[in-house]
């Protein structure tokens, strides 16, 4: 049987809005590629979040493909987003997050295609 992939999990934690209105890219690894995003909020925040891809601009929605709603201080149900590839060609550069309120932002995982030598 020829060596099947698998996906393994990586995170690039919380990705932060230093400044609201100005959006912050994934990565700067224009050579990254992934099979699935997952984008969630950080509970106990308590401005809205966005993600997007290049010239996204929450004010208008131009370039945004999920807002998230805040958690609150006292928590609450939260909110997640994924893209899947089944081809592992997704670019983390490509997607920015913004926020509402500085300093807040989402936790982003990724997986990655990984050969398993035990098929």
């Amino acid at each position: 049987m020829a060596d099947a992939a698998s996906l393994q999990a990586r995170s690039f934690g919380k990705i932060a809005v230093p400044t609201p209105g100005t959006p912050v890219r994934l990565s700067s690894d224009l050579t990254l590629r992934v099979g699935r995003l997952r984008f969630a909020p950080v509970i106990g925040e308590v401005g809205r979040v966005f993600v997007g891809v290049s010239g996204m601009n929450k004010a208008n929605g131009a370039g945004v493909i999920k807002e998230f709603w805040p958690t609150g201080a006292g928590g609450g149900v939260a909110d997640e987003f994924v893209i899947d590839s089944p081809s592992g060609e997704l670019r983390p550069s490509d997607y920015y997050i913004d926020a509402n309120t500085a300093g807040e932002g989402l936790i982003v995982a990724y997986w990655l295609w990984v050969p398993s030598f035990n098929s």
